[in-house]
């Protein structure tokens, strides 16, 4: 009996980490996470440069297998925000897309999530509780054709405010730099000492 709770709360410490998925040796994998419920009816909609990648709202997210390599990523609320991303292969990165007030519904601010981040430990708990919590979300190609019209006009919205910020050289882009993947130091450790008691 004691072996097999040791052996509980061996893999309950490691259990969180068999959620997150690996990408394919050659790929690059992105989570888009939105952890805070302000403005939770509100769907945000996401992008990789000019392909659309669906929309969803707080509770939900988003896991995304791309190519290595250069990608703007950016989500439309009331307002575009975008980030700046150079991928490994290999590795797994979380990008938070946060409510913000606008002036008639929430904005957005996607905030990739790293070590240097204000209140970091704090700050991944709430991350690793969305996905672990949360629904994935997964856009089905009915969803994705019904959008295309209006997606068309957004894109080529988004991709000329992109272009303005990014000649402006303004610091609205966030980057996404070398070292900002997960590994398994993110890992959310839970003392489960209570439970076998």
């Amino acid at each position: 009996m004691k072996r097999f709770l040791l052996l509980l709360v061996f893999t309950s410490f490691y259990s969180f980490g068999q959620q997150i998925d690996k990408p394919k040796e050659d790929k690059a994998l992105v989570y888009f996470t939105r952890f805070d419920a302000a403005g939770f009816l509100i769907n945000f909609k996401y992008f990789d440069g000019e392909k659309y990648l669906g929309k969803f709202n707080y509770g939900k997210y988003l896991v995304y297998e791309c190519e290595p390599g250069k990608h703007i990523f950016w989500s439309k609320a009331e307002n575009f925000d975008f980030v700046d991303a150079n991928l490994e292969a290999g590795k797994v990165y979380i990008i938070d897309a946060r409510p913000k007030m606008g002036a008639f519904k929430a904005g957005v601010e996607l905030v990739v999530f790293n070590k240097e981040l204000d209140n970091y430990d704090r700050y991944k708990k709430r991350i690793f509780k969305s996905i672990e919590k949360g629904e994935r979300y997964i856009a089905n190609d009915e969803e994705l054709k019904s959008e295309e019209v209006e997606i068309k006009d957004l894109i080529q919205k988004g991709m000329e405010k992109y272009t303005k910020l990014k000649n402006e050289n303004s610091d609205k882009i966030a980057v996404l730099i070398d070292g900002m993947f997960f590994d398994d130091s993110y890992f959310v450790e839970k003392d489960f000492t209570k439970k076998i008691n």
